[in-house]
């Protein structure tokens, strides 16, 4: 073990997380920065050799990233996901229970595929629309929006980066991710959204049926389509991406082949000199130098140490390790951005998980505390502070931070002590019938 290269890591990781995880300061320039002390001393001081410098980046991940940033950019640009949303809103008639209930349901199965911040992006503008031709105040939708969409991310292994690195890592495919967390998906979302209904929503104001009216005739999902045939294409090149990747494909190819086929398909209006500043290369950028960081304490024995004074404490108990996997990872994703949380503890749960039996109920639990804990504190998921951010600019009255804090804090306790209870029912069953 090498104490002076891990304490140097160890830093370099704390103040890059601490800058990705607020938006004042550029994180960007900051990684930069860091990746190079980290590569030099490496190199210099530690004899750390250039190769495993780069074995350290999982470029899997990486290239992922970059696919479905294409993907999303002309699912975006010609109004695929708009159009979707528009018409499931006009389904509902201006029913304002109907609307809530399709507007949660709707975001958490989709946040499944698609990245968080690019759909509330699309939803928020159009529920504070459709709210306002109702008379009806916008705070209880965008509230139960954000808060099941980080309930969502848990659904698939393509719908944050946590899960893709996490399924990586643990070599869970698609259909095996799906099997493993679906019916807990199912739980949350189902007693989330009638939770807020029975207690929040229903002692609030209702459209009068004058107001439903003008709704039907003004949100008209047609007016999105500027071109039907790119909207068509478009269309079918989405689901089909999500269709063979749930047929257990990599990830990573799917979306790279997809990505190129609509570069292809649009490269008469759309290059790729075009397109390439709409893509986030400073996130790709940065989480390489994570990676590395990450990698590298496992190199230098910390990942060892961390993983073998945790498994003296479990001491083969999979029900405190179930415990110790949920709670760590959902305290440090309630403060900080949770796929640095991911990289940082992946070797020491893969350890945990590794020398049980049955690692499947703390996998799960890792899953869930870096994606759910975005509901314990708003700064803890982009997802809120974009919603609250966009709330403040449209002065919707019933939403602010107090508000989200209270009801996502207490939402989150219950979605913990529910993982307890799932986790621990999982192991049961398990370890009766194997």
């Amino acid at each position: 073990m090498n104490i002076p290269a891990i304490l140097l890591i160890l830093i370099l990781f704390a103040i890059l997380m601490g800058f990705f995880s607020q938006d004042k300061i550029d994180y960007f320039p900051i990684s930069l920065i860091i990746g190079c002390i980290a590569i030099v001393s490496m190199i210099l001081f530690f004899n750390v050799l250039e190769e495993q410098i780069l074995g350290f980046i999982n470029f899997n991940t990486l290239i992922f990233i970059f696919s479905m940033q294409i993907i999303i950019y002309f699912a975006t640009k010609n109004n695929v996901l708009e159009y979707i949303s528009i018409k499931l809103i006009h389904i509902t008639k201006g029913n304002n229970r109907a609307f809530f209930y399709t507007i949660c349901l709707f975001t958490s199965i989709m946040v499944a595929f698609i990245e968080d911040l690019t759909l509330s992006l699309i939803m928020i503008p159009l529920i504070y629309r459709a709210c306002q031709i109702l008379k009806i105040r916008a705070g209880t939708y965008m509230m139960g929006m954000t808060i099941t969409i980080n309930i969502g991310a848990i659904l698939t292994p393509v719908s944050s980066l946590k899960n893709l690195i996490i399924g990586n890592e643990f070599g869970w495919s698609f259909v095996e991710y799906f099997a493993n967390m679906g019916l807990l998906f199912i739980i949350v979302l189902l007693s989330t959204v009638y939770l807020i209904d029975r207690f929040i929503l229903r002692k609030e104001e209702k459209p009068t049926e004058k107001d439903k009216k003008i709704f039907l005739s003004l949100i008209n999902p047609r007016i999105v389509i500027t071109n039907k045939k790119n909207f068509i294409i478009t269309f079918l090149l989405l689901i089909s991406t999500f269709f063979f990747m749930i047929l257990g494909f990599e990830p990573a190819f799917i979306a790279t082949i997809f990505a190129a086929l609509l570069l292809i398909l649009h490269y008469k209006k759309i290059r790729f000199s075009e397109l390439k500043n709409e893509i986030s290369w400073e996130l790709i950028i940065t989480f390489a130098v994570l990676f590395i960081l990450s990698n590298s304490l496992s190199l230098f024995g910390f990942s060892e140490l961390i993983s073998s004074s945790l498994l003296s404490i479990i001491n083969e108990n999979i029900y405190i390790a179930v415990l110790i996997t949920l709670g760590i990872s959902s305290l440090l994703s309630a403060f900080l951005a949770g796929t640095p949380v991911t990289i940082l503890l992946l070797p020491i749960v893969s350890v945990i998980a590794g020398v049980n039996t049955f690692p499947a109920p703390i996998i799960i639990a890792f899953i869930t505390g870096v994606n759910l804990a975005g509901n314990f504190l708003p700064q803890g998921s982009a997802c809120d502070l974009l919603t609250l951010s966009l709330a403040k600019k449209y002065r919707v009255p019933n939403l602010n931070y107090k508000r989200l804090l209270k009801n996502g804090a207490l939402f989150a306790t219950i979605h913990f002590i529910m993982i307890l209870g799932y986790t621990v029912l999982y192991t049961l069953i398990l370890s009766y019938y194997l």
